[in-house]
């Protein structure tokens, strides 16, 4: 018996109910007691990725639609986060019954040889949401997700994401000569790795918990990602899009067939019924360039350079189209309508705000300096630290420029910051946080900063003990 299940099993019967549901209730689940499945997600939850609303969607609608006699209980950060292939493990995680239930990008089954998904991956196919919505909700993801039987494991969904673009750490990633020999951060996918190695970067591997530090030190010049993941600093080409996107909904299949049928058919209408809601209200690729323009740069490619990394790209459809049910699929994606075409992003940059002197006030650049405070009892005491906390009575030194941040000397304490109305949000890479922080500005540049909570005690004892005052211009290079 998987360990999951058995834990599933114990725990209903000394709650009174059966996970059969024998007692002819017409509730799912067959008692006043939950069936409770534990569902595996790769992230820690309030970090802004932006499945996590479809996730917990899919979590409520399952407890809906039992009428409470189901529920979800999510997992975050599940494989943790000083791997490279976390979504690589809570999938053998949920094929092992350590979890009933797991929610992970697409683009990871060709990991496990699965080959149907990878239609998903084709590079510069699936470049809107009209066609990412139409595929998640055809019989064409029922197919996908039939692959995963081999497996034992029995697919639920197909869920739209965001778009994937090329990101630039160092430069705008434009034309060919852009990615040669470039260090490109992706997540583990045999199409997406073969794509980077056709347009001449090298494919590389990081875990969530060691990006920051192989930013901070430039071993990496780009990634792959969703322009609202993409800290300000740094250069999005908005008009490339390297694939759409999507998540798969699954279970243990032992774990699944143990349901009953009314149990089984919550947990698929559960699914269609996130893969609807979150296709009912499409994101605005112009928008997400728009409010990232805040920060960041979003540069264009030219129609000759778009024509180039496409020819570049060939070879991977070469090997693609070798696989028979992929080869199809790839063409029948091709042969949806195709919706209005979206306006496409206007280039954007930070170089336009100190083109002409210095940058506009409530700019990242108007923050540039060297900032000092003193970390107190009285921070530590308005948070619930000890007083003997060993921090108390250091001095912080912050360097703030050009939209980058350095607390101290070490790069672990490193990132971005955007400006957002009256508030300060820092990137913090490493951490795999992001800190925000009413402000005011007062004399001579002093920011007296106001945590936006939730936030840990010990960050805001420390980031906003004393008001930060500036004592001069940048004194250290950021990272």
């Amino acid at each position: 018996m998987k360990p999951a299940l058995a834990a599933l099993l114990v725990a209903a019967l000394l709650a009174g109910c059966s996970v059969g549901g024998g007692d002819g209730s017409d509730k799912a689940g067959g008692s006043d007691a939950p069936v409770v499945l534990r569902m595996a997600y790769p992230y820690k939850p309030q970090e802004g990725q932006p499945d996590e609303p479809a996730l917990r969607y899919f979590a409520e609608r399952v407890r809906e639609r039992s009428d409470g006699a189901m529920r979800v209980k999510i997992t975050f950060n599940a494989a943790g986060e000083s791997v490279p292939d976390i979504e690589v493990r809570i999938a053998r995680m949920v094929r092992e019954g350590r979890f009933d239930l797991g929610w992970l990008a697409a683009r990871i089954w060709d990991q496990f040889g699965v080959k149907r998904f990878q239609a998903l991956q084709a590079p510069f196919l699936i470049t809107d949401y009209a066609t990412l919505d139409r595929v998640a909700a055809s019989p064409m993801a029922d197919e996908m997700l039939a692959g995963l039987d081999p497996l034992g494991l029995t697919g639920l969904a197909v869920v739209p994401d965001l778009m994937r673009h090329p990101v630039g750490y160092t430069k705008a990633l434009v034309s060919l000569d852009d990615y040669d020999g470039a260090r490109f951060r992706y997540f583990p996918s045999n199409v997406t790795d073969k794509l980077l190695s056709a347009l001449g970067a090298k494919p590389v591997l990081v875990s969530n918990r060691d990006a920051g530090l192989e930013i901070a030190h430039r071993r990496l010049d780009g990634a792959e990602t969703a322009t609202s993941r993409v800290p300000g600093a740094w250069t999005v080409t908005a008009n490339v899009t390297f694939y759409g996107k999507a998540n798969t909904v699954f279970a243990n299949a032992e774990a699944f067939e143990r349901l009953t049928p009314q149990q089984r058919d919550v947990l698929r209408k559960a699914g269609d019924d996130t893969t609807r809601h979150v296709a009912a209200s499409p994101p605005s690729e112009r928008d997400l360039a728009r409010d990232f323009c805040t920060t960041g740069r979003i540069a264009l490619a030219t129609p000759a350079e778009l024509r180039e990394l496409r020819q570049a790209a060939q070879p991977v459809y070469d090997k693609l189209e070798g696989d028979s049910l992929t080869r199809s699929l790839i063409a029948r994606i091709r042969a949806l309508p195709s919706g209005a075409p979206a306006p496409e992003p206007v280039a954007c940059g930070r170089t336009k705000e100190t083109a002409t002197g210095a940058p506009p006030r409530g700019s990242a650049g108007s923050f540039d300096g060297t900032y000092r405070w003193k970390i107190t009892a009285e921070g530590a005491r308005r948070v619930g630290v000890s007083k003997d906390d060993a921090d108390i009575g250091s001095v912080v030194t912050m360097t703030l420029d050009g939209g980058r941040w350095l607390l101290g000397g070490d790069p672990h304490y490193a990132g971005t910051f955007a400006v957002k109305g009256d508030r300060l949000a820092f990137d913090w890479p490493s951490e795999g946080l992001v800190l925000t922080f009413g402000f005011k500005r007062e004399k001579g540049g002093t920011l007296d900063m106001k945590p936006v909570l939730p936030m840990d005690p010990g960050d805001r004892m420390v980031w906003a003990s004393s008001p930060w005052r500036r004592v001069g211009p940048p004194v250290r290079d950021v990272p």
